[in-house]
């Protein structure tokens, strides 16, 4: 790396920790673990892992998929969730760095204060962004990927536009194969889910913060879908996983800063792969 990409990293790098300070009042360590402890003892004990969700404040309410509470007890240990967070953040910047070389850096240093505050709090976003950043590489077995990410936040199921706008039909094939079998693990606590989703309030009250959903239902929408047809349309694009990951940022409707570290997971190859680096996507059958 020449001084230029140092210089240029460096830059980066203030401006991610300048985001760290910004986010330092809702950063508390193990904040987001205790929240999945939280709902692993609701799941284990009443059979609903949501039972708690009312009864805390906003930004520790348990609204993912019972997956994650499942697992928890088992991979919730501090020491052993944490390494697992670690090699997870490792995934996608030594793909990026592979994929798009100094300027895979680039993402990773300004999302510093982003990814910091999920990291510290013990958020499941970095397991999410390390199976989004393989899903483009590994051929079929992305199906199954993305399948896993979206039983732990719902959202990496967007990135199924990618899929369909490349017509690429064995990795989706895979994925509703991965869904079924994931669904048929967490059987007995759907009925608790789909309840949770579809009627109480609880899991829609949000604060938009920085996202389309701040200016208002229509914009948003609207928004999200020209991001669709976007993602859909350049799919077979160097840009076709980039507007994947948008994809997701767009729809939420809870685009904090914290949410921009989905970035990570979206590196922008260079125009020609240098020798030894991670291959493009190969193109649709």
């Amino acid at each position: 790396m020449n001084t230029r990409w140092v210089l240029l990293v460096a830059v980066y790098l203030a401006l991610g920790l300048a985001g760290a300070w910004y986010l330092a009042d809702t950063t508390s360590i193990g904040a987001d673990l205790d929240t999945y402890n939280r709902a692993a003892h609701d799941l284990w004990t009443a059979g609903d892992p949501y039972a708690s969700a009312g009864a805390v404040p906003e930004d520790y309410r348990y609204r993912y998929p019972p997956l994650l509470a499942m697992a928890i007890p088992v991979l919730g240990w501090p020491p052993l969730w944490y390494a697992i967070l670690a090699v997870a953040t490792a995934v996608p910047i030594v793909v990026a760095w592979r994929v798009a070389g100094p300027a895979g850096l680039l993402p990773a240093a300004l999302l510093i204060g982003a990814w910091g505050q999920q990291l510290l709090n013990g958020n499941a976003q970095a397991i999410v962004v390390a199976l989004l950043a393989v899903v483009p590489f590994i051929g079929a077995w992305g199906g199954p990927a993305l399948a896993l990410a979206t039983m732990l936040k719902l959202h990496p199921a967007l990135a199924l536009a990618w899929y369909v706008g490349r017509r690429d039909w064995v990795p989706l094939g895979w994925y509703a194969v991965a869904m079924a079998v994931l669904a048929l693990v967490q059987l007995p606590w759907l009925e608790p889910m789909l309840r949770f989703y579809l009627t109480d309030p609880v899991a829609t009250e949000t604060i938009p913060g920085m996202s389309l959903r701040a200016l208002g239902v229509v914009p948003w929408i609207v928004g999200t879908v020209a991001v669709l047809v976007a993602a859909i349309w350049w799919a077979r694009t160097r840009y076709g996983w980039l507007l994947a990951t948008l994809l997701q940022l767009v729809a939420l409707p809870r685009v904090l800063l914290v949410n921009l570290a989905l970035l990570l997971a979206a590196p922008l190859p260079r125009r020609q792969q240098a020798p030894g680096s991670v291959p493009r996507p190969p193109p649709a059958r």
